[in-house]
């Protein structure tokens, strides 16, 4: 009976430990960066976790999937998993909206880490939203 208790114990302490590590979900983050329209000098000084909306076009592709938006305050990289950029096709010069949270790190400039991104199409002048 004390194993049972154990094991229970045990498997509780890391489900809740692994959900404090999962961050918010996709669509907090989308509700919160409706309310935070910022341009990238101002998302550089953000704290860690910010959700944040930014526009821009983007400059190039700088690792696998991650490029460099820019707008007229400056340029920031942007993260964009494969499943969102590659339907897409993204590539420089493509104007853009992305949703996603300000990631800083230790020693490395800040980046965004993209949750949903919006490319505008040619012919109508409307965002084609892409996200996960």
């Amino acid at each position: 009976m004390n194993k049972m208790l154990l094991a229970l114990f045990v498997t509780g302490s890391m489900l809740s430990t692994a959900s404090a590590w999962a961050g918010k979900s996709d669509q907090v983050i989308m509700s919160e960066a409706a309310q935070n329209m910022v341009t990238v000098a101002e998302a550089k000084q953000l704290p860690d976790e910010t959700a944040v909306t930014l526009s821009g076009i983007i400059v190039r592709k700088t690792h696998e999937d991650h490029f460099e938006l820019k707008d007229s305050s400056g340029e920031i990289s942007i993260e964009v998993d494969a499943d969102l950029w590659k339907p897409m096709g993204l590539k420089a010069g493509d104007k853009v909206k992305v949703i996603g949270e300000v990631d800083t790190h230790m020693g490395q400039p800040t980046d965004i880490d993209v949750v949903k991104i919006g490319k505008m199409t040619n012919q109508s002048d409307k965002w084609m939203w892409y996200n996960q």
